[in-house]
């Protein structure tokens, strides 16, 4: 075990210069100081030290001790990468236990700058606490990959086998790994899946010709079909093999370019890698890359890994080149648009991610630098599990919804089809499905999103050049969807499920009826009708006489002491008094609880549920009512200010991007403003507490407002384009005598 001797290094000895790049001319004292023993302690799961401060971080540099002292200096040494400034080294340094793994982290101005640490085993000493494993800096170790995978099918059953409930589903073609050629899809009971990124060299694609010549035994040997066969998709094959599995998807092989059966494939692909028994994730490289660090696997490369090593006394202390949160970032992979859905649904991961190798399922996360029995802390995305519980949180498909929508497409007309399949598997619980990525059940809030930030900046996608017939879908990019824009956007919440933690909450009210078509020409009884469900039975679920739907029991807010007090706590209009469960949802961590303001229907879904994806048009139609108001720019982010006539706000805009900004002057520049027309799209009532400026704290008073949603539009002939959205105040809105116009929206 760890005494306070081990960390001794033996007089005269020289740590490694190799390790960590550090100088190796450090003189060792006769004992360690007592801030290394307390720092080893917390890489021990059973000791009592979680936590401990350590001061300013240019302040402890000094110390005498040498053996922390190397530490502190790797950390440095990390820091400078993202801030090299040195005057910002004044912030405190804190070491806090996570299980076996040891988190070092500062915050300077928002911005936290973190390492997590291991302490490696010693193999000759049975009762050693280290869980941290020595890596070989070129190979992968293949025999952990098998063993993860035995322990998930042997131990974690239905948890990890079908977590999202998707319809089985068995692609129309796969590689048969041992008969080495492409063969039906019906055959597979089980298959694995290979999610990477092309790269620039798009290369070959299958067409029917191929196909016939492919389905004979051992044709992918032939040199004829080298083309087809990069080292990524060989390397796939190889480890599909070694894993014991027979079947593997591939889309350069799977999918038959001009094949009837194309369009349904594609629209399939998020239930395949859902249905997958396990999707290789090659994070790291291209498809020319291959995966690197497999021994003896021709065209792999040894991987090259820089594990970061630095000798504490007689022990040895790694920096971990992922963390807790990195396993859906930290490459060029998880800027893909295709990889994200492909990533969300796979249920159980193999990631070689950074040059380590990794396991997710839906119960653990492994790690090629942790023993197998490591206690540590493990984040698995929870919003795809909330939703496929029935419950259409409309801000958890918002936040699925911006990690998709800020990554890149090779082309932009893929911004509607690179997220088809997992809006597919949505649907199940959104009902009446998604207009080109707008919840219809939620459409008239929805339909007001924005980007997220003050200062976040919106890129209008455009279709490409490309043909028609290569085209995946319609190349359609409606200015009224975020589809039509790349960038991180906030789509909007309904008040449902309670949080006294929130400063405020709101609720639509719908003003118009919305209906949708393939042109702008649509006639009226073309048009199809948009059903915003969510709202036409809300004040019904809101009375506590109605009887409860399935699965759903009342509470009395006095018996819910977990909420805090009462006293702080936001209620929607016509809701008080009591709270709400549901058998079927057991909370999440992010969330503080698992109760509600009101019940409503669950939507029951098994493997059997079918999705409910209603056909993508892209032109809207209402009547609804239009005013004229004079903007301004304000001194925070793509924000303006709204004015009547007289000069007095009336509300706020929030712009796509700072192009348009430049449109619009100051109000001490010109006192005329810009006029702009807006339309009115929903009603919204919202209640918020106040702020605290002492405390920072958010309570009484509390107000209730209610502000007209709208967007700003431009008319290019007959049609509407959305250029931002925001809000103005119920009554001054109707100050401003607003026109009825019938609006078409392109």
């Amino acid at each position: 075990m760890i005494t306070q001797s081990s960390i001794q290094p033996a007089l005269g000895s020289t740590p490694d210069s190799s390790v960590d790049g550090l100088p190796s001319n450090v003189a060792t004292p006769p004992s360690a100081c007592d801030l290394c023993e307390r720092l080893l302690q917390l890489f021990n799961e059973s000791s009592t030290i979680r936590c401990f401060d350590l001061g300013p971080l240019d302040s402890a540099i000094l110390t005498d001790c040498p053996i922390h002292k190397r530490l502190l200096e790797s950390y440095i040494s990390r820091c400078i990468q993202n801030d090299p400034d040195p005057a910002h080294w004044v912030d405190d340094v804190t070491f806090t236990t996570q299980g076996n793994v040891v988190e070092v982290e500062r915050s300077h101005m928002g911005r936290t700058f973190s390492w997590e640490l291991l302490l490696a085993k010693k193999d000759a000493d049975a009762d050693h606490i280290g869980k941290g494993v020595i890596l070989d800096p070129d190979w992968v170790n293949l025999d952990l990959i098998k063993q993860w995978k035995n322990q998930c099918l042997s131990f974690h059953g239905d948890k990890c086998d079908n977590p999202l409930r998707v319809w089985r589903t068995k692609p129309a073609w796969l590689v048969d790994v041992k008969q080495r050629c492409i063969v039906p899809g019906l055959k597979a009971d089980s298959f694995v899946a290979l999610s990477y990124r092309w790269g620039d060299a798009i290369g070959v694609s299958m067409n029917d010709e191929s196909l016939v010549k492919l389905q004979e035994p051992n044709a992918l040997d032939d040199p004829a079909f080298a083309a087809f066969m990069n080292p990524m998709v060989r390397h796939a094959i190889h480890l599909t093999s070694f894993l014991d599995e027979q079947y593997v998807w591939v889309d350069r092989l799977c999918i038959i370019h001009g094949h009837e059966d194309t369009a349904e494939q594609l629209s399939l692909m998020g239930s395949i890698y859902a249905s997958a028994t396990i999707t290789i994730i090659a994070a790291d490289g291209v498809a020319e890359d291959g995966i690197s660090g497999l021994r003896d696997v021709p065209h792999s490369k040894p991987r090259d890994l820089k594990q970061t090593r630095v000798p504490f006394g007689n022990e040895l202390i790694l920096g971990r080149n992922t963390s807790q949160f990195s396993m859906d970032s930290g490459t060029p992979y998880y800027e893909r648009g295709w990889t994200y859905q492909e990533h969300m649904l796979a249920r159980r991961k193999i990631l070689f991610n950074q040059k380590e190798v990794h396991w997710e399922c839906q119960c653990s996360q492994f790690h090629e630098e942790l023993l197998p029995d490591a206690v540590l802390d493990i984040y698995i995305e929870p919003r795809l599990q909330e939703i496929m519980a029935g419950f259409p949180i409309l801000d958890s498909f918002g936040l699925i919804i911006s990690h998709y929508n800020d990554r890149n497409l090779r082309y932009d007309e893929d911004a509607l089809p690179g997220i088809r399949g997992l809006l597919a598997i949505l649907s199940r619980s959104f009902t009446g499905g998604f207009l080109y990525g707008i919840p219809e059940m939620f459409f008239d809030r929805a339909l007001g999103w924005e980007p997220s930030f003050g200062d976040t900046n919106l890129r209008r996608r455009v279709p490409s050049k490309r043909p028609k017939h290569e085209q995946l879908l319609s190349d359609s990019l409606p200015s009224w969807s975020w589809i039509g824009w790349q960038g991180i956007v906030e789509i909007g919440s309904e008040a449902s499920e309670t949080d006294h933690r929130q400063w405020g909450l709101e609720e639509t009210i719908p003003i118009t009826e919305w209906y949708t078509g393939n042109s702008a020409d649509t006639p009226k009884a073309s048009q199809r009708r948009i059903k915003s469900s969510w709202y036409e039975n809300r004040e019904l679920w809101k009375n506590p006489e109605t009887a409860l739907p399935a699965g759903w029991s009342r509470h009395t807010f006095d018996s819910e002491e977990s909420m805090g007090s009462r006293e702080q706590y936001l209620w929607p209009d016509g809701c008080n008094d009591y709270v709400y469960r549901h058998n079927g949802y057991s909370g999440s961590i992010l969330r503080p609880g698992d109760t509600w303001y009101f019940p409503f229907p669950v939507a029951e879904i098994n493997e059997s549920t079918q999705p409910c994806m209603p056909e993508q048009t892209p032109y809207l139609f209402c009547k609804t009512r239009a005013v004229e108001v004079r903007a301004y720019r304000t001194s925070y982010g793509n924000m303006l200010s709204l004015h009547d006539g007289l000069g007095d706000q009336v509300g706020e805009l929030h712009l796509h991007n700072e192009d348009h900004l430049q449109r619009f002057p100051t109000a001490e520049a010109d006192r005329t403003g810009t006029l702009i027309k807006l339309i009115s799209i929903s009603l919204s009532y919202s209640h918020s507490k106040t702020r605290d400026k002492e405390t920072g704290k958010w309570g009484k008073p509390h107000f209730r407002e209610s502000h007209y949603r709208v967007l700003w539009v431009e008319w290019e002939g007959n049609v509407a384009y959305r250029l931002a959205s925001g809000l103005v105040n119920e009554t001054q809105w109707e100050s401003l005598q607003p026109q009825e116009v019938d609006v078409v929206l392109g």
